[in-house]
């Protein structure tokens, strides 16, 4: 049995006194060097903000409309520029989670080159959107001679020169491009009552929402064809996820010429439709274009201007396929010109092959997207020689009742990444994407080599 001394117990206690002061003093530094002296705003809390770089100076300033870049030396009728908020909320959440580490003291004025602040790499201003709260100001000057460091100051700490980690500089001294909003309209796809696209040669097709579909208003041919909805928010969310190569903020650079096509989308929040225009690009490798969220401009690539053209067929509803995949108990797959067969069952962990009880993954997902197959041009009525039959897919319900079936044919005419389809009984035949056929073919097995012949 060991007996503790007194002096022993006396001594564990002062040493847990002076660890909880040591950590208590840690504490309230690290606090210090954190909210105390350093910004820590999120993007409501702030109406206006200053940034000054080696290379330029801007602002990102609300507005009623939302947030804009404003140049300065911009000429006088220069627009300002739709800002994104999601990369105005990056900067402040870079200033308040790089807080300094270290805190060297107040600096006199005289030595304050020294440490870079002559000429600082970044200056932010940070005016808080709420009345008679202070403006804040941080500069970064130079690195620490390892290079591991910066030195920083704020006003928060007049006079105090900080050590901040390095790293922090790259998120701080983006160009004013950085924090541009490419996007070429403020468009929310479930916003959409009404949409028109205007070609060349005048109006190709017009959509008004009814419920929860969209009719066609135009051309006169397709007058009252209903489209669903789903289709007409993957054209927006296509729309929306194609970003201007480049925005203009004069004026001088508007064309003469008539726009090779125009998109008005009138939403629910809006009594003016948006607008989108796309000008021909001619010899260059850029097209101009202009919407009501950048008038003064923005270049977009060929290829992207190009994929923005929808025709009066494409948007009609295409779906091929109606079958409930959800539904489906076995599948059997034949290849033609392979002469080989699958037929596997759903069972209550996953599909297998009948025939050996191997797994097949992901074939929930092939049947997701054979019912997601879209016609990619007109359907004729017969085929004739070179289109040849390639692959066969039969789909079994409850007790082995027979669901649909399809056909996919092979021809050297069509597009290299098309296939004709024949649906049931039906004669009428598709051309659709072929992927579907090279996955189905996937999960056929392999044939056998033949041995070599003596």
């Amino acid at each position: 049995m060991t007996i503790r001394s007194p002096r022993s117990g006396a001594l564990l206690f002062i040493l847990l006194l002076v660890a909880f002061a040591v950590g208590a003093y840690i504490l309230a530094e690290d606090q210090g060097l954190g909210g105390n002296v350093w910004p820590n705003y999120s993007l409501d809390a702030v109406q206006h903000i200053e940034i000054a770089t080696l290379n330029e100076r801007f602002a990102l300033v609300k507005e009623p409309a939302g947030w804009v870049v404003r140049l300065e030396g911009a000429e006088p009728d220069a627009l300002p520029v739709p800002a994104d908020p999601a990369k105005i909320e990056a900067l402040l959440a870079a200033l308040a989670h790089n807080h300094p580490t270290q805190n060297l003291g107040l600096v006199p004025e005289a030595e304050l080159a020294g440490y870079g602040f002559t000429k600082p790499a970044v200056r932010i201003l940070l005016r808080p959107a709420a009345a008679g709260r202070p403006e804040v100001l941080v500069s970064f000057g130079a690195e620490t001679p390892t290079g591991a460091a910066l030195y920083a100051q704020s006003s928060l700490a007049r006079g105090s020169v900080f050590l901040l980690d390095a790293s922090v500089l790259h998120q701080l001294d983006k160009p004013s491009e950085h924090y541009f909003d490419y996007h070429l309209l403020d468009l929310h796809t479930d916003d959409a009552q009404h949409l028109a696209f205007t070609g060349a040669s005048g109006v190709q097709w017009e959509l008004e929402r009814t419920d929860d579909a969209f009719v066609f208003q135009a051309p006169p041919s397709l007058k009252g064809t209903v489209v669903p909805a789903s289709e007409v928010r993957l054209f927006l969310h296509n729309l929306s996820a194609i970003g201007a190569d480049s925005i203009l903020s004069n004026a001088d650079r508007q064309p003469a010429a008539r726009p090779s096509f125009t998109l008005d989308v009138l939403t629910a929040k809006g009594a003016t439709p948006l607008r989108l225009e796309v000008f021909a690009p001619g010899e260059s490798e850029q097209a101009f274009g202009r919407s009501s969220r950048h008038p003064a401009g923005f270049l977009l690539e060929r290829e992207k201007a190009k994929s923005l053209v929808r025709l009066a067929f494409d948007m009609q509803w295409r779906g091929v396929i109606t079958v409930d995949s959800a539904h489906v108990q076995s599948v059997r797959i034949f290849s033609a010109m392979g002469n080989q067969t699958l037929t596997a069952e759903k069972t209550a962990t996953g599909w297998e092959e009948r025939e050996h009880g191997a797994r097949l993954a992901g074939l929930d997902m092939t049947l997701w997207r054979l019912k997601e197959l879209r016609f990619e041009g007109e359907p004729v009525g017969r085929l004739a020689y070179p289109a040849v039959p390639r692959l066969a897919l039969d789909l079994y319900g409850k007790d082995s009742k027979v669901m649909s079936t399809f056909v996919f044919y092979t021809d050297p005419r069509l597009p290299s990444d098309q296939c004709w389809l024949k649906v049931g009984s039906e004669e009428i035949f598709y051309p659709v994407g072929n992927q579907i056929v090279e996955e189905l073919q996937g999960y056929l097995p392999q044939r056998a080599s033949r041995p070599p012949a003596n």
